[in-house]
């Protein structure tokens, strides 16, 4: 029976009657369903948040990263350069349009090592796309040193990684577009799927508008070829009033994060991904290392601790990419170490899953 449940996504009575249910209730009212100032709300509201000039939301954060690349000309033949231990998501994106992920190797804090990029590079790269895993953002300076150089587009996969910093800057503001995911998992979760893309260039945005529009510019005048790919507002209204909380939602996250650092520093089998000087951790999730890391989670298990591998099947690893050949020795060893341990969970309860592990590793010594 699980006691400490990997994640609960029910809210308080209190807060849907409160806060949520009257918000909704007045657009059921005006009966404005797609569209409307409600989205325009939150797409200005979450451009300010972020430090940018545009947001353009979106039906999905696959979506998001789909239409950024179109909206940066990528496509058939060319190359996206990105990493394999991302959610499938950042990989079909590139492929759905056409273009070819080309994967390079991670580091030991699971994020793109910098230092392999350029060897990726060849005359069809047309972007990079890092993936600020965990809420971890990438060295983008180097990364941006790397696509000037060679006249590349980066576009950050932040889906998981609101309100995360690098040199005080957010992500989604250090690339040509950010891409976003407003999942319910996400730390600016939604009630239901959703996305949003960041950027600072105008163009890019019109672009941005028109193809997820149908390539409408007015409801009967076509000027490209797009598609429907829109948040609904219903939806919108929830992250429009989340968005006021996210930054409490990171800090909770922050000091459970702190807690489990604390009680799981001196374990021998436990390393720990630590957060450098010039980075904001957001935690969307608490990633550890671990040796015997099957038999610790069965174990847990056991115990009634519910945990997670993100992701046990590395991208081109799936049988859909494997017939391509990458060799990532780093990124396949670290893959059999990684676990995910709840994280929304009370102090006392971190305090348990802590004693939990400690005492597998003193038995399995």
């Amino acid at each position: 029976m699980i006691m400490i449940n990997y994640i609960n996504l029910s809210i308080s009575e209190q807060e849907y009657e409160q806060e949520i249910s009257p918000l909704l209730k007045k657009i059921f009212l005006k009966g404005n369903f797609v569209g409307g100032e409600e989205i325009e709300e939150f797409e200005n509201n979450f451009a300010k948040y972020i430090g940018c000039k545009y947001a353009i939301s979106t039906a999905s954060g696959t979506d998001a990263l789909i239409l950024a690349l179109k909206a940066l000309d990528i496509g058939v033949g060319d190359e996206v350069i990105t990493v394999p231990n991302s959610f499938i998501a950042t990989a079909n994106a590139i492929e759905w349009i056409g273009a070819k992920a080309v994967f390079v190797d991670i580091g030991e804090d699971l994020l793109i090592d910098v230092k392999k990029i350029e060897k990726a590079i060849t005359k069809k790269t047309k972007a990079i796309m890092p993936v600020h895993l965990t809420g971890l953002a990438c060295d983008m300076d180097e990364i941006n040193d790397i696509a000037k150089e060679y006249n590349l587009r980066v576009i950050e996969d932040a889906a998981q990684s609101i309100g995360s910093k690098y040199k005080g800057k957010k992500t989604g503001s250090l690339g040509d577009v950010g891409c976003f995911s407003l999942h319910p998992l996400k730390n600016l979760g939604g009630i239901g799927d959703g996305g949003i893309i960041t950027t600072n260039n105008q163009d890019i945005a019109e672009r941005l508008r028109l193809l997820k529009n149908n390539g409408l510019i007015t409801r009967d005048e076509q000027q490209i070829i797009g598609r429907v790919s829109r948040l609904d507002t219903l939806n919108a209204i929830v992250l429009n009033h989340r968005l006021k909380k996210v930054d409490s939602v990171i800090e909770r996250k922050r000091a459970s994060a702190k807690k489990y650092h604390e009680l799981l520093a001196d374990i021998e089998g436990v390393e720990l991904i630590k957060e450098a000087a010039d980075k904001f951790h957001s935690y969307h999730t608490f990633v550890i290392k671990a040796e015997k890391r099957d038999d610790l989670k069965r174990y847990l298990f056991e115990k009634g601790i519910e945990t997670k591998i993100h992701y046990p099947i590395l991208i081109h690893q799936q049988k859909t990419f494997q017939d391509r050949g990458f060799k990532l020795p780093n990124s396949e060893r670290l893959n059999k170490k990684i676990l995910t341990l709840p994280l929304n969970i009370t102090e006392e309860e971190i305090e348990v899953v802590a004693g939990e592990i400690k005492g597998f590793y003193r038995v399995s010594s």
